[in-house]
Parts: C-alpha cells; structure tokens; sequence
C-alpha cells in the first residue's frame, strides 16, 4: 500500500494510542496469574495481537474485542508452536517464560524477527536448566545466577523478570556490560508491582525472589503510549497545533522523554492533565543522547530536518538491528528529501534546512513509514509513502489520526 501526502499543518486533537510496551507485560502477566482478568485498552496493533496468538498458543483462553482483551490460564500444553509474528518482544519476553513453565515449545516468526539478536539470551537460559536448540525450548529453568548482557536489548532482561519469581528458589540478574533502554525495565518493574511481584533493584542488576504469585484484580488498564504519540506531537512542532489525550504525565515509559526534547527544539509544548499539546514555533538544533530513546531517534531525525543549525543524535549504533536497519533509513530519507545526514562514530547528524518533498519507501518498518509521514507533511508539496501497512505493527489509527488532525493523506491499495 502507498500514501500520497501533501504537506499539511495538522491541527486538532486526538486520543493516544495504547502503549504497546505495557500491553504486552500486562497480557503475560495476566496469563501467568492464572486468573480471569479483563485487560483494557490494549489496541489491536500487529505486534499486541501476536502476543495474544502467542499466549492462546501455551494455553490462555482469551476473548477479544479488538479493543479490550479477557484473559485466562487453562492447562498448560506439553508442547507447543509460538508463532511471534514479527514481534521481537514477545518471542524475547516469552522465550524464559515457556522455560520457566517447563512447556516443549519451538518459536516461528515472519520478516527479520528470527536474525533478529537473541544468542545472549539463550546462552543465559541454557546455562540455568533450559535445553534450546535454535528456535525450540526444552527443559525447565531452575534458579540461580542469570548473567546477561544487557547492552544489546533491555527485552532480554524483561523476559528473565516475567519467569523467575515463578522458580522455587531466589535468583539474580547480573548484567554484564553497561544495560540500554532502561525505560523499559522500569515499566517492567510497574507492571509487576500491578500483579504484586516484587523484584530489587541491586548494583549488579535485579534481585529476585523466588515462590512468587501473580495476583490482581479483575481489571488492569493500559495506558496511553508515548512511542506513538511521539510522531503527531512531532508533526505539531514541525508545522502545526496538536494535542494528544491519554497520556500518563507521570509514566515509566522512556519515551515520554518527547516531551523534554520537542521543548529544547524549541516548539511551544503544554501539559494539562493527561492531554499534551505542541505548537509550531521556531525550531533550533539539538544534540540528544539516545541511549535509552531508541525508539525517538527517527522521528527526532525529522524534527532536526526542520531546525535551524546541526542537530545531534548520540549513540544510535542499535538502531541497525532492529525491524530494519533505520540508521540507513533516515539517511535515505533525510537525502531524498535534500537534508544532509551523516552518520560517524555511533551518531548521527543532522543539518537542518528546508526538506523538500519525495517519493520514500517505507522499508517495511512501521517508525520508518510514520516518520516519512511526519516529514512529507512537513515539506511545501506531495509526497508518496510506500509499505503503509506496516504502521500496523504498533499504531493501526496512525493514518486515520493524521486525518482527523487535517492530514491531506490518500490511501492507495
């Protein structure tokens, strides 16, 4: 599917779009509590609905509305078939929970997802019990010292909190290396303490106990997303006046960082309640280090196409491995649209100016099709957006809220 777009200034507003990072940890450990509990507001984004797929699949009865999702543990398989989709997070979130249940599974996914990193993990569950081979999960994990790097993926470790406060004694998560994305093992952390798991955090990394319960009440809410919401809050200070409702003000999400970063651009941001509205306003370079904001750096590319001076993005070196390699994405695309981008010694530079329009592919990436949304808007002319679909993957209203917001977007087949 293709998008042609005109430049546009959005106006209006819209809600936000149902924070991934915590629907997935909410669903498992909904599953994991053995209860029936009702999960609301977890989207229907491709990534979410693989985590329901992937749980059905090991045993969860689940009802869903393509809103609101009711879930609940039934006997546990002997075996299964976990197919992931393209979801990294639940094949990494998963992998040491099916270990921990002591359930025979073999993990199948689409696109990248299996080249995708995940050596470090299994090398740490196989040294604790698990019997993997490839993408096939024997064996039962037993407690004890889990050394893990935590420089390549912050999804790793999530995964070792979900399954050992299940195991019969106490275990500890040593990192190993200097740990990433530690936004999103705080969220990890909240979404535990929802479920009345408590793990410690520790100086080598996290203590934790063993025998613990999931336990909650018969409904947990998801919260707005900050990771979404990034790319019209973005578009707002780029070339218009955008307020997204629904968002937690005081979230554990990395991502709410957005906030802080469009305010050093410059762009005119206020916060009332859990709406937050930015402005066009006169934009100036930044220099960010993105170590735990991955998930910003493209969209913050974009902005930085817009400003005036040399914007800088520091430590981006992972954003090669993730749906695609997207520091090659945001290059082609800043170039297409004549903006120079050069990426050396793990960052990225960005010289501002005046973007103009293009034809851009989407890479099969969804941060890379909004984000090539965002700047078409930006720019004085028509663009086109390729692989549209793949905004799917997090935020299905995506091109329905840039229209509701005054987006001159047409949908192609």
């Amino acid at each position: 599917m293709q998008a042609t777009i005109n430049g546009t200034n959005l106006i209006g507003k819209i809600d936000a779009p149902p924070s991934k990072s915590y629907a997935h940890r909410i669903l498992i450990s909904a599953y994991l509590s053995g209860e029936k509990v009702k999960v609301l507001n977890v989207g229907n984004s491709n990534d979410v609905l693989a985590t329901l797929g992937a749980l059905k699949s090991i045993g969860a009865e689940v009802f869903f509305d393509g809103v609101n999702a009711t879930i609940m543990r039934k006997e546990l398989p002997l075996t299964a078939t976990v197919d992931c989709n393209e979801s990294g997070s639940t094949l990494r979130f998963l992998f040491p929970v099916v270990s921990a249940l002591g359930i025979n599974a073999t993990f199948i996914g689409k696109g990248k997802l299996l080249s995708r990193p995940i050596g470090e993990l299994v090398k740490t569950l196989n040294s604790n019990g698990a019997k993997i081979d490839g993408y096939t999960v024997n064996g039962k994990l037993t407690s004890g010292d889990y050394k893990i790097s935590a420089s390549v993926s912050s999804q790793y470790v999530t995964g070792l909190m979900l399954a050992l406060p299940m195991l019969d004694g106490d275990s500890k998560i040593i990192f190993e290396g200097v740990p990433v994305s530690l936004g999103y093992l705080d969220i990890t952390l909240d979404v535990l303490k929802i479920f009345g798991v408590q793990i410690e955090k520790t100086d080598y990394g996290y203590y934790v106990k063993g025998n613990q319960k999931y336990k909650v009440t018969d409904t947990v809410i998801v919260e707005g997303d900050y990771s979404g919401s990034a790319f019209t809050l973005c578009s707002g200070a780029i070339n218009g006046n955008v307020t997204v409702k629904g968002l937690n003000i005081n979230s554990k999400q990395g991502d709410s960082e957005i906030i802080n970063v469009l305010k050093k651009f410059g762009a005119c941001v206020t916060v009332t309640g859990d709406e937050v509205t930015v402005k066009r306003k006169t934009l100036n370079a930044v220099d960010i280090d993105c170590e735990n904001i991955p998930d910003l750096v493209q969209i913050m590319a974009v902005v930085g196409a817009f400003a005036k001076g040399t914007t800088i993005l520091r430590n981006v070196e992972r954003l090669k491995l993730k749906e695609s390699d997207r520091i090659n994405a945001i290059i082609d695309q800043l170039n297409k649209s004549q903006i120079k981008c050069e990426y050396k010694d793990k960052n990225l530079y960005v010289y501002g100016g005046e973007p103009k329009p293009s034809n851009f592919s989407g890479g099969k990436d969804h941060r890379t099709v909004m984000s090539a949304t965002v700047l078409s808007l930006g720019t004085k002319g028509q663009s086109t957006v390729s692989e549209i679909e793949y905004a799917n993957k997090s935020y299905v209203e995506f091109f329905n809220d840039v229209k509701k917001l005054g987006g001159d977007v047409n949908v192609n087949i």
